[in-house]
Parts: structure tokens; sequence; C-alpha cells
């Protein structure tokens, strides 16, 4: 080991330095996006209140409401998520895709506002597209056993033109 020299030194503190703008860079990014949906969402409460002429009750009860719909959203992804990867590691498939069908249509049901409607239709469309993937993968698993099947069967089949000339009838 070589120590303390001035080259190591050196490269330590151009390591933490740059560890440091990192860090800062990660913290101004994070500041930023958190900056950003606060001002979108004051913009949107300004708009329903001064412009749209709705009142700040309606406002309270759409917080309420969006809050109340990002926790059930969050709850029913964790739950699309396990079933995901149960079917990713071949654990049945068919309950699972069955399972991701009902957790769909209590996503449908799940109450929003008219501001969030936008977001909670791409989240349907997302979904139909996993379900449509997971259904995909389910009749391919059904295509691979039936090619093991059909393989099976042609080894059957397989009659060589000699046991046909050489057999006893």
């Amino acid at each position: 080991m070589e120590g303390f020299t001035m080259d190591n030194v050196i490269i330590l503190l151009v390591a933490l330095g740059l560890l440091i703008l990192a860090i800062k860079f990660v913290k101004g990014i994070i500041k930023t996006i958190i900056s950003l949906v606060l001002i979108l969402t004051l913009g949107v409460s300004a708009y329903n209140i001064f412009i749209a002429k709705k009142p700040i009750t309606y406002e309270i009860n759409r917080y309420k409401t969006d809050f109340a719909y990002v926790k059930a959203m969050k709850n029913l992804t964790s739950e699309a998520s396990k079933a995901i990867e149960e079917i990713k590691e071949n654990k049945s498939v068919n309950e699972n895709v069955s399972k991701l069908m009902e957790i769909k249509e209590k996503a449908e049901k799940v109450e929003h506002s008219e501001e969030a409607t936008f977001i909670h239709n791409k989240y349907m469309n997302g979904f139909e597209a996993v379900i449509a993937g997971a259904k995909g993968y389910e009749a391919a698993k059904g295509a691979q056993a039936q090619v093991a099947k059909l393989d099976q069967l042609s080894k059957e089949l397989n009659v060589s033109f000699m046991d046909v000339i050489l057999s006893k009838k």
C-alpha cells in the first residue's frame, strides 16, 4: 500500500467534489419536479376557482377524491405487479390473468375527479395492454404445450420406409 501520496489525495478530493455535485444535481432535479407539480396543481385550482367559477368546497372535495384515488390505485397496482411477477415465473398463469382482469374491473370503478380523468384513462389503457400481453403469454404457453404434444405424436407416427416393407403382414 502506498499510503497518502499527493496523487491519492487529489483523486480523493476530485471524487468527493464530483459526489457533492451529483448530490446537488439530483436534489435540484427533485426540487424542480416538486415545484412543477405544485405550480400545476395550484394553476388548476386557480383556474377552477377564478375562471370556471367553481366553489372552494369543490376544490377541497376534488383534492380529497384524488388523494383517495391515488391511494386506491397504488394498492391495485401493487396487486397487479404481484400477479404479473407470478405470470413471469409461470406460476398459475390462468388464475393470475383472471386476477388481473378482476383488478382492472376494480380500477375502473375507483372514483376520481373530472380533472384526473385523462390520467385514469391512460392508466386503464396501460392496464388493458398488460392484460393483452398476459393473455398472449397464456396462449403462447398453451401453444408450447401443444407443440410438445404434437412432437410426441409425430414421433409415434414416424415409421420408416423399411419398417413398412419388412412388416410381416
